[in-house]
């Protein structure tokens, strides 16, 4: 087992320079130390939540906040933390997600997820999100800040069987999480592959999304509609792409966080008041 080699200050600092300014991380993290309910806030992390919030100082201590009184809150996604939990197990045969080795022309950083086991009863939402958020933790503090994320659902897989699996809670959820808490840039959203029924999940969700995140959804019926966007060769072989091979990828992210011992399997929560 190892522990997650944190991205180096130093590094970000010069990559970022005359926007990612020490003093400004410093001044946050004098606030969040003001703050009694909060944990102990690292400089790495500090760094995440200034520089996704585009240096605005305001708004990184709101996304702190929702951060961590959500992550302490929401037991649903946050309170089973652990790759060896058999639920964490069943969700990683179920699904496949991988982090494209390359970064877009814009130094967006890609990650595909795909349904792969057809099985509904295998199929929980909850468990699913728990898992990429653990994943997306282990990401960011390894590579630190950088110019935004990019999401792809391959949607090949989803049949009608599991639309009454998505919990709306669930989903809300989620979608809180993503738009309040996450310390990334979201530049895009992709539903790629799109399944008959793709209104009715847009029916479920389109209630707790804000306009910023509806502008940066992209619905293909194919996934050749989205390399105007994202380069082809970025992509697996097995879409055409330069990368290894999905399962490859798959089994690399996998193994790697799952002798990666770190605190996201505790997760940091608001201290007891």
């Amino acid at each position: 087992m190892k522990s997650v080699q944190f991205a180096s200050v130093e590094e970000q600092y010069r990559k970022y320079d005359g926007q990612l300014r020490p003093s400004d991380v410093q001044r946050l993290g004098d606030w969040a130390q003001t703050q009694p309910h909060l944990p102990s806030i690292t400089e790495p992390e500090l760094m995440l939540f200034l520089h996704s919030n585009y240096y605005d100082m305001e708004a990184a201590q709101r996304t702190i906040e929702n951060y961590y009184t959500f992550r302490t809150s929401c037991k649903n996604l946050f309170g089973n933390r652990d790759f060896e939990k058999p639920a964490i197990q069943t969700a990683m045969g179920v699904l496949d997600l991988i982090m494209l080795p390359d970064l877009t022309p814009e130094g967006y950083r890609v990650m595909l997820a795909k349904i792969v086991d057809p099985d509904t009863s295998k199929f929980s939402l909850s468990s699913i999100v728990t898992l990429a958020a653990m994943c997306i933790d282990v990401s960011l503090w390894e590579e630190g800040c950088i110019n935004g994320s990019i999401l792809i659902i391959d949607m090949n897989g989803i049949h009608l069987s599991h639309l009454p699996k998505l919990g709306i809670f669930t989903l809300k959820d989620l979608l809180y999480y993503v738009q309040e808490c996450l310390p990334v840039r979201l530049k895009g959203l992709y539903l790629v592959n799109l399944v008959p029924f793709i209104d009715r999940i847009m029916a479920m969700i389109r209630p707790f999304m804000k306009k910023e995140l509806l502008e940066l959804f992209h619905l293909h019926t194919n996934i050749e509609l989205m390399f105007n966007d994202i380069p082809q060769r970025l992509l697996p072989a097995d879409y055409g792409g330069m990368a290894k091979p999905r399962k490859v990828l798959r089994d690399e992210l996998y193994k790697h966080y799952w002798i990666t011992k770190f605190f996201i399997f505790t997760t940091p929560s608001l201290k007891l008041m």
